[in-house]
């Protein structure tokens, strides 16, 4: 599985979605104002916990790509990700980058808080992880993943201001979060 055993959810929009994005998820906000460089246009943004175990193969990121077919944009010209929660006992769960013929360039060893920046055009993966106790959110490898793309008018048009999507009905994700976290659903 590319993606094996994680959660996540992503956000796409264009520079004039800047702010749905951010009345939509007020706690990046902090995030936001560090990563945002001028020049960009278009914007991925995913959060993504990887719980005990999991792992995500070794790819490069275009996740604009459904919006642009049958064009295909470019790589991204620069991928941000954030560590919001990293289990003080991981073992593994590192950030591998590696250049198109599969040259490591760089292994990173998440710490919570941590910013790391890359070019977009490099292959990375998270190599699985082992952690304490339970497979369960508060053990889980967190982090906040932004693209940034600098995309033709053309291209830009077919980007929506702002796309919140899921894999899963976004309902049955957040009550499976709220579940996990003990909350339960209340509201």
């Amino acid at each position: 599985m590319r993606f094996a055993s994680t959660w996540g959810f992503s956000a796409a929009f264009r520079r004039d979605g800047l702010p749905k994005a951010r009345r939509t998820f007020p706690e990046f906000g902090p995030y936001l104002d560090l990563v945002m460089e001028s020049g960009y246009n278009a914007f991925f943004l995913n959060p993504l916990v990887i719980f005990r175990g999991g792992s995500v193969e070794a790819h490069i990121d275009c996740s604009l790509r459904s919006y642009t077919l049958p064009l295909e944009p470019p790589y991204p010209g620069k991928v941000s990700v954030y560590y919001a929660q990293v289990p003080e006992e991981l073992e593994g769960g590192e950030l591998l980058l590696s250049d198109a013929r599969g040259q490591e360039l760089g292994r990173i060893k998440p710490v919570t808080n941590m910013l790391v920046q890359f070019d977009g055009e490099l292959m990375h993966r998270v190599t699985p992880f082992e952690s304490s106790g339970e497979a369960v959110l508060e053990r889980s490898r967190i982090s906040l993943v932004c693209e940034h793309y600098r995309l033709e008018p053309s291209l830009l048009l077919r980007v929506p201001d702002f796309h919140l999507e899921t894999s899963r009905q976004f309902g049955e994700f957040f009550d499976k979060a709220l579940e996990t976290e003990g909350i339960g659903n209340e509201a």
